[in-house]
């Protein structure tokens, strides 16, 4: 390996956020809070004037997940690059977010392979940011925006439990809630292009190409790609009738879903009927919950691990 790709994946580390959005951020974190008893810390209610938009961040096991709605509030919400996704694609998966050492060398990983990059407020920048900074990726270059944040630079990480609290305990799900859950197994992006998209996360991106293979539950074609320490799973439907296909066939590309890690797949499922989660398709090892009973957004629960993968065996 070179020194060029093993200091880029330094660069890359754990996985920040997966973005949630919502018309009703109020209904939204209640229902993380009574559902999956998230815990909460770091950010709460946060209103950013450079996005106008209202934000938490939430952990379930030791991933975050940021539920978030454009302020409606406040005067051009919807001239803003959040309002205008709300606007378009409603309750939705809407990026995924990484921790790295150096904005700025993934700032010139990207602008070398001509993948557009933006700051707050959806600004282009053509020149190298601080190491400091928090980019984001056009999401017609990597196939759904990308960010990448130096927790160094703000507040916010600062207060990442993972990172700073002492008695953090991802292994807490596990032991005491229905959901036994360590955290996300993986998160799902939807392509038209499989060689393509393997070619941005595990070329530009810098990410490991761990698996290929098709899924009968799903209807997909899939690669897995590891990046930090998140597997994304990319994915080209090959049938209809799907809640991948479906998204696809109204959405076009875009983060699709996310695939928790659980230890009783019936368990989980019992524990959702009686939530109101509905169940909509499963075999031996995952379960696909209806997104309208999600709000909105599509989830899976598993027992596997993408071979080669950071939970592969460890549970």
């Amino acid at each position: 390996m070179s020194d060029r790709k093993v200091r880029l994946s330094m660069a890359v580390g754990k996985l920040f956020h997966l973005i949630h959005m919502t018309g009703d951020l109020p209904a939204l974190e209640k229902w993380y809070d009574d559902v999956f008893s998230v815990r909460r810390g770091f950010l709460d209610h946060n209103y950013m004037p450079g996005e106008k938009r209202d934000a938490s961040l939430v952990l379930l096991g030791d991933s975050v997940i940021e539920p978030l709605a454009p302020a409606f509030r406040v005067e051009g919400w919807d001239s803003m690059p959040l309002g205008r996704f709300y606007q378009r694609f409603g309750n939705h998966w809407h990026s995924i977010a990484w921790y790295t050492d150096d904005a700025g060398e993934m700032w010139q990983r990207c602008h070398d392979a001509g993948v557009r990059v933006l700051v707050e407020g959806g600004v282009m920048t053509s020149e190298r940011p601080s190491p400091r900074s928090a980019i984001m990726t056009h999401p017609k270059d990597t196939i759904t925006q990308l960010e990448f944040f130096n927790p160094a630079g703000s507040g916010v990480g600062q207060r990442d439990p993972r990172l700073v609290v002492s008695d953090f305990d991802a292994n807490w799900w596990i032991e005491n809630h229905p959901v036994k859950t360590p955290g996300l197994a993986y998160t799902t992006v939807l392509t038209r292009d499989l060689e393509r998209a393997v070619g941005i996360y595990a070329g530009v991106l810098g990410g490991e190409l761990l698996w290929k293979d098709s899924s009968q539950l799903t209807g997909t074609n899939d690669a897995y790609v590891l990046i930090g320490d998140t597997v994304v799973q990319l994915s080209t439907p090959n049938r209809d009738g799907t809640v991948a296909s479906d998204d696809f066939t109204t959405n076009g590309e875009m983060h699709h879903a996310a695939t928790f890690r659980v230890l009783d797949l019936d368990a989980t499922k019992e524990y959702f009927d009686d939530q109101g989660i509905v169940t909509i398709a499963r075999d031996d090892h995952t379960l696909i919950t209806d997104p309208a009973t999600t709000h909105g957004v599509a989830f899976r629960w598993t027992t596997w691990d993408a071979p080669g993968g950071p939970r592969d065996g460890k549970l």
